[in-house]
C-alpha cells in the first residue's frame, strides 16, 4: 500500500514537472498548443519590450544609468590604431612618450576647465603652448582633437578620413606620440574628449636607408704630409661639425667643413680611422658629406682630404651614441606591502637620468654611487593602468620600458571583484546595454519561430507576423545605434 502511494506520488511530482516545462516551452517555442505564436513574441510582449526601451532610454539618467557603454576609447588603443596604420604603410611606429602625454592631458584639462572646442583657445592657448610647457623642446610638432566618439575604431577611421587628420597621423617627420582621453561636460554636453599630439625632437625624419658606397678598389691609404705653400698661399681643409669630443646621438650625422684657398670645383675624401669612407663636391668654400647611411657606434677619428693633393685637415674625434639605456626586464621585481609598493631592478649604466611614471605620475629614481640595484617605495594609489620607466643616457637617447605586468600581477587578486562588479555594470547597468539585451533576447525567440515554423510547414502562415516583428527589431536596432558618432577637429 505504501509503495503504491510512493509510485503515485512520484508520478504526480514528475507530471507536474512537466507540465510546468511545457508550459514555459509555450512562451519561448513555437508549438502546436501555442498555435505557432511564442507568448514572447506577440503583441502585447512587442508593447512591453518598447516600454521598456522607451523608459530605460528616457529617464535612464535619473536612475544612475549612464548613456553609453563601456567604451574601448583609451590612448592605450589609439596610439595602437596609430602605429598599425603607419606600419602598414611602411612608415616608423610612433614611441608613446612621456611629455607628449602629459601636454595632451593638460590641453584636455584647458579645454574642459575654459569651456572650447578648437586647436586654438579663447585665451591664447596653442597646442605648441602646452607641449613646450611639458618640457617637450620639438622640431616637429601636430595635434588632433576629437569628441563624441564611443570606440577608438569610430576616432581612428574618422581621423583617417580627413586629409588633414590623416597627414599628422602618416607623416614622416614624427617619432613619438602621446594621448589623453577624458569624459566630461564641454560646451553643455556629456562626451568623450580625445587629444592626440605628435613630436620630433630632432630633423632626422623618417626615410629609406640608402647602402654606403663602395670603397673605391683603387683607394690606398692615405698618408699625411706636410702643407706646400703656393704663390704665397696655403690651401687648407677642415672638419666645423661634429666638433672634437662630440657626443652624438644620431647616427645619421653630416660631416660639415670648409677650405681656403680653394676655387672652382673640387672633391673632399672623407676617411675614418684612416679608411675611405667616401666623397663630396663643392664649388663654394663651405662642404657637407652626407655618408648615405648610419655610422657605426663607438668613436670615429675623421679626417677630411682634398682628392688629388696632400692637403688634409686635423682629426675630429667624436662618438656616436645612439642606443638608449637597456634594463635587464628579468632583475625588475615588484613587491606588494600593504599600502605601498616596492620596485627593485639593475639600472643601466650608461642611464643618468631615470624616472617612474604611472597613473600621470612621475617619481624620479637615483643611483646609488658604486651600486646598480636602485628602490623606489610607491603608494598604491599612485598606479595607474599603466606603469613604465623612462630612463635617458647622456648623449639624450631615451628609453621608455613598460613595466605595468609587474604591477598587474601584484593587484590581480585584490581587482578581480572589482573586475566582475565593473563587468556586470558594462552590460546591464547602461541604457544602451539594456535595450541590446532587449533587441537580441527579441531576435533569438524570432529566428527561432521563423525555423520551427518553416521546419512545420508553418512558414506561409506566420509569415505576416514575422515580417511585422522582424520590421519591428529593425527599427528598434536602427534607434538604438542612432548617434553612435562624434565631431573630429
Amino acid at each position: 500500500m505504501q509503495a503504491k502511494l510512493l509510485t503515485g506520488s512520484i508520478y504526480k511530482d514528475i507530471t507536474y514537472k512537466l507540465n510546468r516545462i511545457t508550459a514555459v516551452k509555450e512562451y519561448f517555442i513555437p508549438n502546436k498548443k501555442n498555435n505557432y505564436k511564442p507568448y514572447l513574441l506577440r503583441k502585447g510582449a512587442l508593447v512591453i519590450y518598447t516600454l521598456i526601451i522607451f523608459f530605460v532610454n528616457t529617464f535612464g539618467g535619473l536612475l544612475g544609468l549612464p548613456q553609453a557603454m563601456a567604451s574601448s576609447i583609451t590612448a592605450e588603443n589609439i596610439i595602437r590604431l596609430t602605429n598599425q596604420e603607419r606600419a602598414a604603410a611602411g612608415l616608423n611606429t610612433l614611441n608613446t612618450n612621456a611629455k607628449l602625454t602629459a601636454a595632451a592631458q593638460a590641453k584636455a584639462n584647458n579645454m574642459f576647465e575654459v569651456q572650447y572646442w578648437d586647436h586654438y583657445g579663447p585665451n591664447g592657448e596653442t597646442p605648441w603652448m602646452f607641449i613646450t610647457q611639458a618640457g617637450y623642446t620639438y622640431v616637429y610638432a601636430g595635434e588632433n582633437l576629437a569628441k563624441g566618439f564611443r570606440t577608438a575604431e569610430g576616432v581612428h577611421e574618422a581621423w583617417m578620413a580627413s586629409p588633414t587628420h590623416k597627414e599628422n597621423i602618416m607623416s614622416p617627420n614624427y617619432k613619438d606620440i602621446g594621448v589623453a582621453v577624458m569624459e566630461g561636460v564641454l560646451l553643455g554636453k556629456e562626451t568623450i574628449l580625445v587629444v592626440q599630439m605628435f613630436g620630433n625632437q630632432t630633423t632626422e625624419t623618417f626615410k629609406p636607408v640608402s647602402p654606403a658606397p663602395k670603397p673605391s678598389s683603387t683607394t690606398t691609404k692615405p698618408t699625411p704630409k706636410p702643407v706646400i705653400p703656393e704663390k704665397g698661399e696655403i690651401k687648407s681643409i677642415r672638419i666645423v661639425n661634429p666638433k672634437n669630443g662630440d657626443l652624438i646621438n644620431d647616427a645619421n650625422v653630416d660631416i660639415k667643413g670648409d677650405t681656403q684657398n680653394v676655387s672652382g670645383e673640387y672633391s673632399v675624401e672623407i676617411h675614418n680611422n684612416g679608411e675611405f669612407v667616401g666623397e663630396t663636391k663643392a664649388t663654394q668654400s663651405e662642404w657637407v658629406f652626407d655618408k648615405g647611411s648610419d655610422w657605426q657606434e663607438g668613436e670615429q677619428n675623421i679626417s677630411a682630404k682634398l682628392k688629388g693633393e696632400d692637403v688634409i685637415s686635423e682629426t675630429v674625434k667624436f662618438i656616436i651614441d645612439s642606443t638608449p639605456p637597456q634594463v635587464n626586464k628579468e632583475t625588475i621585481k615588484v613587491q606588494n606591502g600593504g599600502s605601498m609598493f616596492t620596485l627593485t631592478f639593475e639600472a643601466p649604466q650608461d642611464a643618468v637620468d631615470i624616472q617612474f611614471v604611472s597613473s600621470e605620475k612621475t617619481h624620479q629614481i637615483q643611483k646609488i654611487e658604486g651600486s646598480n640595484t636602485v628602490s623606489l617605495d610607491i603608494l598604491k594609489s599612485d598606479i595607474g593602468d599603466s606603469s613604465k620607466l623612462v630612463m635617458s643616457d647622456q648623449a639624450g637617447n631615451i628609453a621608455e620600458v613598460d613595466i605595468s605586468e609587474y604591477f598587474l600581477e601584484e593587484v590581480q587578486g585584490e581587482k578581480d571583484k572589482a573586475t566582475v562588479a565593473m563587468s556586470i555594470k558594462n552590460i546591464f547597468g547602461t541604457t544602451d546595454g539594456i535595450s541590446l539585451i532587449v533587441v537580441s533576447f527579441v531576435l533569438i525567440l524570432l529566428i527561432l519561430e521563423a525555423y520551427i515554423s518553416w521546419k512545420k510547414g508553418k512558414l506561409g502562415k506566420n509569415a505576416g507576423d514575422l515580417f511585422t516583428i522582424g520590421a519591428w527589431w529593425l527599427i528598434l536596432l536602427v534607434g538604438i545605434f542612432n548617434g553612435f558618432g562624434g565631431v573630429i577637429s
